[in-house]
């Protein structure tokens, strides 16, 4: 069957539609709700979709998505529990953090090898991420408090801690995420716990700056750096959810309380390239993504529900293209939302969860 359409870019958009198999072990469908999209021809030649990586904590796995055909997977070491997952800048490698055993893998993304494994402590390795040159990585473990700075060689494949800070000494919170500044120096840390807040810490001294208040904890990762590099955007937990800009050059942290109550329970955040709209996944009351409009006031909502009557929990986010996609912690799927159309389909990527996550982390390879 073919059919035609248009791209974003206003091109005509040729589809050949096709059902492909799931290539990962658990051999689930593929998305569901559509036929597979094969190929695509657009304005630029590329496929929206690319690699998409996931955590699979309860069977100890990456699942990869290849486009929008098949899954390939990554077995990492019993008990590893992955739970977050991140790129160097360049792609080459990913970095994941795992809560079981605690330790940080690095796996080298062409040929899906592991090839460092770093040990950071028992457990709770939360996540992990890479400085713009890619020549740090700052590691959050929100149960130790220890922030743990590594340095990355990526020529000779070694990846080495070198310094710590000690967070939860210093402010009663342990560090959950982290992002850095736009010129590596400088870093943001969420803070685990009701109180929440964010660490400014010092990289090349690995010392705290000092901290800045939020409602709640930012315990989702859900801080995204602006295309500029000059804000870093974040929502907390606390109340019925709130939604912030840091002002990176100054330290400043301002809520936007335009919106009034958001939802319960925010966690992921991912906004659209052109920076007009936020994705915020909220795992409280009811499934679903609130969608925040940063150049008004108004909030709509996206239900990620595949299972209705069952609690499904979308978590994480990441995006490419126009294309957002989506963890469902406890069925084991990720959903693919078009955000220029709003349609939703979904690909079962684990078992569903009894208990646990049985996936959590995403993100797109650069």
């Amino acid at each position: 069957m073919r059919f035609t359409g248009r791209s974003a870019f206003g091109t005509l958009v040729f589809v050949a539609s096709v059902v492909v198999s799931n290539g990962g072990k658990d051999g689930g469908a593929p998305w569901s709700g559509v036929a597979v999209a094969a190929s695509t021809l657009s304005a630029g030649g590329a496929n929206e979709d690319g690699e998409i990586w996931v955590t699979a904590q309860n069977t100890n796995e990456l699942k990869i998505l290849l486009g929008m055909g098949s899954i390939e997977t990554v077995v990492l070491p019993a008990g590893a529990a992955p739970h977050t997952i991140s790129f160097s800048p360049d792609g080459s490698y990913a970095y994941v953090s795992n809560l079981g055993n605690g330790d940080l893998i690095v796996v080298r993304a062409d040929d899906r090898q592991i090839v460092a494994t770093l040990d950071l402590g028992a457990t709770f390795t939360h996540a992990t991420k890479a400085s713009p040159d890619g020549a740090v990585l700052l590691s959050a473990n929100p149960v130790t408090g220890i922030l743990t700075k590594i340095a990355a060689d990526e020529a000779v494949e070694t990846w080495t801690p070198v310094a710590s800070l000690n967070l939860a000494a210093a402010t009663g919170r342990g560090p959950v995420c982290v992002t850095f500044r736009s010129d590596g120096e400088r870093a943001y840390a969420s803070l685990f716990g009701p109180a929440g807040g964010i660490a400014i810490v010092d990289v090349p001294t690995m010392t705290l700056v000092g901290t800045l208040p939020t409602a709640g904890s930012v315990s989702g990762c859900g801080l995204v750096n602006s295309n500029d590099g000059h804000t870093i955007f974040l929502n907390s937990a606390g109340g019925s959810g709130h939604f912030y800009r840091l002002d990176t050059w100054s330290d400043t942290l301002t809520e936007d309380t335009s919106y009034g109550p958001i939802g319960f329970d925010l966690h992921g955040l991912a906004l659209t390239a052109n920076e007009k709209t936020a994705y915020i996944t909220a795992r409280g009351v009811a499934d679903e993504i609130k969608v925040l409009n940063l150049n008004g006031t108004d909030v709509s909502t996206i239900t990620i529900d595949p299972r209705p009557g069952v609690a499904d929990r979308p978590d994480s986010l990441a995006r490419k293209g126009s294309n957002l996609y989506v963890t469902v912690r406890y069925s084991g799927q990720v959903a693919r939302i078009k955000t220029q159309t709003g349609a939703v389909e979904y690909i079962d990527v684990a078992p569903p969860a009894t208990s646990g996550y049985a996936v959590h982390g995403i993100a797109v390879r650069p």
